[in-house]
């Protein structure tokens, strides 16, 4: 294939996936980086369209125009990329900076007799530079559940800068230097360029519905108030902790926390007092377990703690801790609470423990007894942890 029909090919798929993603974008606000990525690949058309033109425009579009223009769709699709994977990095500067680079390199080539092979050469560099800080970006996002196609996408992006300077060395060297064989590696190039282009766009896709995915996961699997797990998620972890007890003999416990007299907050203070109540008394709960345990919230004002490998005693010990860390709480009332002279309040727990009692014992019999022990301490007058017997 020629040169000028690869271009021109190049072009119409460049504009047409530039309008289809920003036409995508406007339809859905909430796809992050797409607005980007169709500007990366409006501005990689227009500079192919411009070096299709070259000898029919002036140098000034043909050469600099161009140049630049190919150079900004990388920078876009890093921009793109900082976007979806909601990164802070201040690398847009450095991609500022090589567009200047790049400029000011192409000033001498608007004069005559330029020499094309070190244009070439810098071109080549210079996109190599950009797309390698977006695989760094890529490498270090590290957001989960994204790993496969962010390594999709390193691995096309790293091929393609890989390829890019070993043109620029084979360039700068001497080895196009033949006319036949430069033509040849030219069209070669802009053949990479469309397919790496077509792949970028399908690696983007693939991370945008893996963090969709994930994020639509993480909403259904937390308590939208505390973010701790839902009952659903914490019934399946006491269940995989119950099949690795029963194979490896191994113990665990469970505890059942009830905040005192919360309906007493919410008609007291109202129920974002309410609210401010239980998250910090999640917050402290997370304090005083373990970083192997789970917690999770069973319903309104009380939560569920499951202890992996904890015996009856060690379950108390961290009941007894929890229950005395969140006695320390006092919660500041609401605006309105306050402007009465309602003073701080005062948050307490009551704790029921129940502990695994070996093959047979399941994970509903041990909800049933840190249940029967919880309401035994509220009968008990509150803010006191009893365990099952």
């Amino acid at each position: 294939m020629e040169i000028p029909d690869i271009l021109i090919v190049g072009s119409i798929l460049l504009a047409c996936g530039s309008c289809g993603l920003l036409v995508v974008r406007l339809s859905n606000p909430r796809l992050k980086g797409l607005g980007w990525l169709g500007g990366s690949f409006g501005a990689g058309g227009i500079g192919a369209l411009l070096l299709l033109l070259h000898g029919s425009v002036p140098a000034f579009f043909s050469v600099l125009c161009a140049d630049v223009l190919i150079l900004l769709a990388f920078v876009l699709l890093h921009i793109s990329f900082l976007d979806l994977v909601d990164s802070d990095s201040n690398l847009r500067s450095s991609g500022l900076l090589l567009l200047v680079i790049q400029a000011l390199g192409d000033v001498p080539y608007l004069y005559p007799h330029p020499v094309v092979h070190l244009r070439i050469v810098s071109v080549g560099v210079l996109v190599a530079v950009q797309v390698l800080l977006t695989v760094r970006l890529l490498v270090c996002s590290n957001k989960k559940g994204v790993r496969a196609p962010v390594w999709f996408c390193v691995i096309i992006l790293g091929g393609f800068a890989a390829l890019n300077l070993l043109r620029s060395i084979a360039d700068a060297v001497g080895l196009l230097s033949t006319a036949s064989i430069f033509y040849q590696v030219e069209a070669l190039t802009f053949l990479i360029y469309i397919a790496t282009a077509l792949g970028i766009a399908f690696g983007f896709f693939w991370m945008t519905t893996a963090t969709l995915s994930s994020a639509l996961e993480e909403i259904a699997s937390t308590d939208p108030l505390t973010r701790i797990y839902t009952r659903r998620v914490f019934r399946e972890w006491c269940e995989k902790e119950l099949i690795r007890s029963e194979q490896t003999g191994s113990t665990f416990s469970l505890l059942m926390v009830d905040l005192d007299h919360f309906k007493q907050i919410n008609d007291r203070f109202g129920h974002r007092a309410g609210d401010d109540a239980l998250c910090a008394v999640v917050e402290q709960m997370q304090r005083s377990i373990r970083g192997i345990d789970v917690l999770g919230r069973w319903g309104g004002e009380e939560f569920v703690v499951l202890l992996p490998g904890a015996s009856a005693s060690s379950a108390l010990q961290i009941a007894q801790r929890l229950r005395g860390n969140v006695e320390t709480l006092m919660i500041p009332p609401s605006i309105s609470a306050f402007s009465r002279g309602e003073e701080a309040i005062p948050v307490t727990v009551s704790l029921g423990v129940a502990s695994y009692r070996g093959v047979g014992d399941q994970i509903e019999d041990m909800l049933e007894r840190a249940d029967a022990a919880l309401y035994e301490a509220k009968d008990a007058g509150r803010n006191r942890v009893l365990a099952a017997i």
